[in-house]
């Protein structure tokens, strides 16, 4: 297993990435052909996205499947991106291939939960990111926000991502991949 020190220190290939034996106490992802470390998520943010996915999972059709924590590849072109979201709905057919990783194209929506740490790259790295990678929604949760950005809806229009309302005072309600309509509250019961 790769620690710090022994990774590599140039840019590297997609096939060098999925070569490499990386510590699964932390997450990684490669950026623009550099790898990432970040810290694995903490409890709060655990039952978030645990409750999150439950919420989804009611209301999927047979068609779209919720996954965690499942790569994704943004670009595979040389410098490669490589993220690895809280939550990703994709194709079932997704399911059924069983890839190392999720194509975009297959993505019909990402969610992030913002940690400590990750406010700038979840708001406006991985936003142009995913805009850039053409996945059609993309969805913050950011808890310890302003109220009124607690719970980010963004859908992709003309290549870029425009916000569309959801969050009314503690109400989330969203039509697009999926139906929801929950209390903030209920996304941090454990």
């Amino acid at each position: 297993m790769a620690g710090l020190a022994e990774l590599p220190r140039d840019l590297v290939t997609l096939e060098q990435w999925d070569a490499l034996e990386l510590d699964e106490a932390r997450r990684w992802e490669l950026v623009e052909g550099g790898i990432v470390m970040t810290p694995r998520p903490r409890p709060l943010h655990q039952i978030v996205s645990g409750n999150l996915r439950q919420l989804i999972r009611a209301v999927l059709p047979e068609s779209l499947a919720v996954l965690q924590e499942v790569e994704i590849t943004v670009e595979a072109r040389f410098p490669p991106t490589v993220r690895d979201p809280d939550l990703v709905v994709v194709n079932r057919s997704v399911v059924d291939r069983n890839p190392v990783r999720v194509d975009a194209h297959d993505v019909a929506l990402v969610v992030e939960i913002v940690s400590p740490g990750s406010r700038r790259t979840d708001r406006v790295m991985k936003l142009y990111e995913y805009a850039k990678a053409d996945i059609e929604h993309y969805w913050i949760v950011d808890l310890d926000s302003d109220a009124e950005e607690r719970f980010l809806v963004h859908r992709i229009h003309d290549g870029t991502y425009q916000r569309v309302e959801a969050l009314v005072g503690e109400r989330v309600r969203t039509g697009e991949p999926v139906t929801l309509d929950f209390t903030l509250d209920e996304l941090t019961r454990a």
